[in-house]
């Protein structure tokens, strides 16, 4: 694992177009304003596939998420991400779900 995959302070979203898990993930952080980076496994950079492999024992579980603090989640959605979350935008993303 590279030393920039776990030293952002960014939210990190490993995903691709194909998968609608990965892009509710994305929509709803689009949607609330969550600031994030996208990197796409399938069409984007190479490098973010091996990343990603790194991450997930060897596959290419999407959507995977890198916290800012580190933590990894594999094949999270929404709700689960929001969770882990600042509790005030945790909250706050809840309430605007729920609309």
């Amino acid at each position: 694992m590279t030393d920039n995959m776990r030293t952002s302070t960014r939210l990190i979203v490993y995903g691709n177009t194909y998968c609608p898990q990965a892009q509710t993930l994305a929509e709803a952080l689009a949607r609330h304003h969550i600031d994030h980076e996208w990197r796409d496994v399938t069409d984007g950079d190479p490098r973010y596939a091996d990343e990603l492999r790194a991450l997930a024992n060897g596959n290419l579980s999407v959507p995977t998420v890198i916290l800012p603090d580190g933590t990894v989640l594999i094949e999270s959605w929404p709700q689960a991400v929001l969770s882990k979350l600042k509790p005030r935008q945790a909250n706050l993303i809840q309430r605007l779900l729920r609309r």
